[in-house]
């Protein structure tokens, strides 16, 4: 009897195992996969991006992660904290260094961001009025103005002649309809014949480097590193990309990690005035 119920066991045994081990343990997901999707919720990068690298690079780009999240909560308070007057001051300060630099004059066509007060972004609102009100007797000039796809980085840069081109949004930001009021698409930078000249461009920090610190979503890098990309091929001359900064969004230089991901800036203009940073900025600015 003993021996038939030691049988009896020897032949439950590996299905009672494989039954507990299916209901309890489920096979996990490679280490890679794992670590993929801890972080997408902070860069939205293709998994392919992580998947590929080694546990070195993955440290490396977690401490990188991990500094700007830290970056961006100290600067976040330092503009709340921004006193709003100071704010105002400094908007209207930076806007007309902006309007009378020889190098926006000259440019014909930019692509430039639409402020958001919620954000406390630099105020772009006169600047662009600006450009779209520049009389026809001056030279002409095209403005394209940035609008959200999806909640994967991509972004479409369209060309606006008024303000009136603008709508709200599901965050209640203002961005261009993807067609007109006549129903027509409207014009895609991307897919332009002639090279954008200037980017004004936002951000939550930079550094004297010319390292630019955005609000974690990929956007206008992913833009960025597209239209060079463009250019390239067109064989244009690249775009000068100038931030916009309120003072307190300046940092020294090397204080703002960066990836092979993020694309730096070639000047930054604050209240105090243009800082140039690249030798396209010290050549295309005069300075």
């Amino acid at each position: 009897m003993v021996a038939s119920l030691a049988g009896c066991c020897r032949c439950l045994l590996p299905t009672l195992l494989q039954r507990f081990q299916l209901r309890h343990f489920p096979t996990p997901l490679p280490l890679q996969y794992s670590y993929i999707s801890h972080q997408l919720p902070y860069r939205r990068r293709p998994s392919i991006f992580f998947a590929a690298m080694s546990s070195d690079q993955t440290s490396n780009l977690d401490d990188a992660f991990k500094q700007k999240r830290l970056l961006r909560s100290k600067v976040r308070k330092s503009l709340k904290s921004m006193d709003p007057s100071l704010r105002s001051q400094e908007d209207e300060a930076i806007q007309n260094i902006v309007m009378e630099a020889p190098w926006f004059k000259s440019s014909r066509r930019m692509c430039a961001y639409i402020s958001c007060s919620a954000l406390r972004e630099v105020d772009t609102s006169k600047l662009l009025a600006h450009i779209l009100q520049t009389p026809s007797s001056s030279v002409a000039k095209k403005l394209y103005v940035p609008r959200v796809e999806d909640k994967n980085s991509n972004m479409r840069m369209f060309l606006i002649s008024s303000m009136d081109d603008l709508i709200a949004n599901s965050m209640d930001i203002l961005e261009p309809a993807a067609v007109d009021r006549n129903g027509n698409p409207r014009e895609d930078v991307m897919e332009s014949d002639e090279p954008v000249d200037l980017f004004i461009l936002p951000g939550l920090a930079f550094d004297k480097s010319g390292r630019r610190l955005g609000r974690g979503g990929g956007y206008y890098d992913t833009f960025l590193r597209k239209y060079q990309l463009r250019a390239k091929e067109k064989n244009w001359t690249q775009p000068l990309l100038v931030a916009l900064t309120y003072s307190v969004q300046i940092m020294e230089e090397g204080a703002i990690s960066m990836t092979d991901q993020d694309v730096p800036v070639d000047a930054l203009v604050s209240p105090s005035g243009v800082i140039p940073i690249t030798a396209a900025a010290l050549e295309r600015m005069q300075i």
